[in-house]
């Protein structure tokens, strides 16, 4: 029987619109790999739209990607999709949270009801930007390594891999960069920098470091 993957995105501000682009490659990967993909897009990205994906087809992986808090993680325009009060909704599953803070308190409280994981970021989540490319954000040259490597994760876990492994394979990747921005004229480069040492630093995950979809 197929895998089950949830994803959520939106285009409602800067920030969701390169994270809209970046999952494009997720979906590719879940999909070639056999997954039974569902996304929750846009103006249907609410919570009533999402809680009801999670209540009904129970994921074995659920993406989420916007804003947050360390309660919360959000949707379209901004609404909350889970908070604490809807934490057992995440219960045998892995979760990746890719907003700000929310692996803080909403991690450990869906851990507590039954989550096999929750991936997320400690802080904020940093997305370096600039006008010149806010119709085109895939061809950002400054964005492009932090979402790639942010994008491990959820590739990680799709190739059926442990959470521990795939927040260590984004990691390393991590420094790799880092080592090469340092020593780097590129203009671009500060910014990745210190995008992808923030990101880095605070991704971790609460539950089960062995949780796998294989």
């Amino acid at each position: 029987m197929a895998k089950k993957f949830l994803l959520t995105r939106s285009r409602h501000d800067t920030l969701n619109q390169y994270l809209y682009a970046y999952c494009d490659e997720i979906i590719s990967e879940a999909q070639g790999r056999g997954w039974k993909v569902e996304k929750s897009e846009d103006d249907k990205n609410t919570a009533g739209d999402v809680q009801l994906r999670l209540e009904k087809n129970k994921p074995d992986f659920a993406f989420f990607n916007g804003h947050g808090s360390k309660e919360t993680v959000c949707g379209n325009m901004g609404g909350v999709l889970v908070g604490l009060d809807d934490a057992h909704l995440l219960s045998d599953m892995i979760v990746f949270a890719r907003c700000c803070e929310a692996v803080g308190v909403l991690g450990p409280a869906a851990v507590h009801a039954g989550c096999r994981a929750f991936i997320g970021y400690g802080g904020f989540f940093w997305v370096p930007h600039s006008d010149e490319y806010e119709s085109i954000p895939a061809r950002n040259p400054a964005a492009k390594p932090v979402l790639e490597i942010s994008n491990i994760v959820g590739k990680m876990i799709l190739k059926g891999k442990s959470v521990q492994e795939a927040v260590d394979a984004s990691q390393e990747k991590a420094s790799e960069l880092i080592l090469k921005t340092l020593v780097s004229s590129e203009p671009t480069d500060a910014a990745v920098f210190r995008a992808l040492y923030f990101n880095s630093s605070g991704l971790c995950f609460v539950g089960s470091a062995e949780a796998a979809c294989g």
